[in-house]
């Protein structure tokens, strides 16, 4: 198998997804489905397999993801997990596809600014757990952006990850 893509290439939308489809040519290529609103991103699976992974967009349609589209980039919370075929387990991040499985070495992840943690330990309150998701949407800025902005106020003791089930969710101390 040949290098798993490490960026993502948005090529465009279509209507239907098909047509979608249809736009793409190589692994880590994506296409938005709209019609009115966007409901979904088809993406040629970014390690190689060949396969086409359909990503919803649209919560009147079930669990959906987030599509961020700021600084000219492409950004989709949380990670893509693929149950069956290839298994594959990947987080897109300002264009940037970063592996959470078997390609790991290698990841570069996009430019962060320690100044949000900041903000992030602001909006976090202390008799509940949140997550990045949430904490983003207060602050206007990307989920991934927070949840690195939280992992290192867990590390330096300003936050408080949970457990269990409230794994990556945090609360302030």
């Amino acid at each position: 198998m040949s290098e798993p893509a490490r960026r993502l290439r948005l090529v465009g939308a279509a209507p239907y997804r098909e047509e979608a489809e249809a736009l793409l040519e190589r692994p880590g290529d994506a296409s938005l489905v709209e019609r009115g609103v966007t409901r979904a991103m088809v993406l040629r699976c970014p390690d190689g397999c060949g396969e086409t992974l359909v990503v919803n967009l649209d919560p009147r349609s079930g669990k959906a993801w987030r599509l961020d589209r700021r600084q000219n980039s492409t950004t989709v919370y949380p990670s893509v997990w693929l149950d069956g075929g290839c298994k594959s387990h990947f987080i897109v991040w300002r264009d940037t596809i970063l592996w959470c499985d078997r390609f790991e070495d290698g990841n570069v992840e996009p430019a962060y600014d320690p100044a949000l943690e900041d903000a992030v330990l602001e909006a976090v309150p202390f008799d509940r757990d949140v997550g990045p998701a949430e904490v983003g949407d207060a602050l206007d800025a990307l989920a991934w952006d927070v949840a690195k902005a939280l992992r290192r106020l867990a590390l330096r003791g300003a936050a408080q990850e949970g457990v269990g089930r409230a794994r990556g969710r945090y609360r302030r101390r």
